[in-house]
């Protein structure tokens, strides 16, 4: 399978916020902290399973659709303002993985008794911020947002 320069570029971009993303969630909220999920601990494991969904399976499916989208359109970068403008979109256009870090934040601040148990909070270790419709709606708008940036870069 060849890939065109399109796909490239999204790719490029696509891992790098990717990365960033797992790597913030871990940083943050010990996301991917198997060993306490394993061991039982429920908030682990809440938190594991919303992670594997919102911030692997969400994000990758919408970028195999993207990255299907680019293979079926002869997107070239022509030296002009059009070809500049659409490497641009392309490469802005594959920040929506941090429109599921928001929505993940918005799922586990808003229901944060399922996600982060009682000694967490007293430690100081979690700041709760509870206000789900100030993570989730930023969430949808860089999801949705950066696919239409994909989009118009497709067509013009």
């Amino acid at each position: 399978m060849s890939l065109n320069d399109a796909q490239q570029l999204f790719g490029f971009f696509f891992a790098i916020y990717f990365y960033m993303i797992i790597d913030r969630s871990h940083a943050m909220y010990q996301s991917w902290d198997t060993y306490s999920a394993w061991r039982g601990k429920s908030h682990n494991l809440n938190r594991l399973l919303a992670a594997w969904l919102i911030l692997t399976i969400l994000p990758v499916t919408q970028f195999a659709i993207l990255f299907t989208l680019l293979g079926l359109f002869n997107v070239t970068f022509d030296p002009t303002i059009t070809g500049v403008v659409q490497i641009i979109l392309i490469s802005i256009s594959s920040f929506f993985t941090f429109g599921y870090f928001r929505i993940y934040e918005a799922l586990i601040h808003g229901y944060h008794e399922l996600f982060f148990s009682e000694e967490e909070k007293k430690e100081g270790r979690r700041e709760i911020r509870p206000h789900f419709r100030a993570h989730f709606i930023p969430g949808i708008l860089y999801v949705v947002v950066s696919t239409l940036l994909l989009v118009i870069a497709l067509y013009i």
